[in-house]
């Protein structure tokens, strides 16, 4: 089945990095920590599209700079229970 590759959603546009792309299913990932690793990986290019738009990066940087120990793990962890709260009420038919 064929998916577009090019979206448009509010002000965004997302593009897909290529037509034979796929889900990492982080299980079959081989060797223990390798998801910490890809995860990394993928913050990583987050921060890259965040601190080359000129207009945001110092905004940016000052936020990271206050943020404490643990905090993406903490808002991990509370983005974790929203998503599957808004799921739940998916499942039960209504619409969040």
């Amino acid at each position: 089945m064929f998916r577009s590759l090019c979206s448009v959603t509010w002000s965004l546009i997302v593009r897909r990095l290529s037509p034979h792309c796929s889900r990492i299913e982080l299980a079959t990932l081989r060797a223990p920590g390798k998801e910490l690793r890809l995860l990394h990986a993928m913050g990583w290019e987050t921060a890259n599209i965040h601190l080359g738009t000129k207009a945001a990066r110092k905004s940016v940087l000052r936020h990271m700079q206050r943020q404490k120990g643990k905090w993406l793990h903490q808002a991990t962890e509370a983005m974790l229970k929203a998503v599957r709260e808004d799921w739940k009420t998916w499942r039960q038919g209504g619409y969040v």
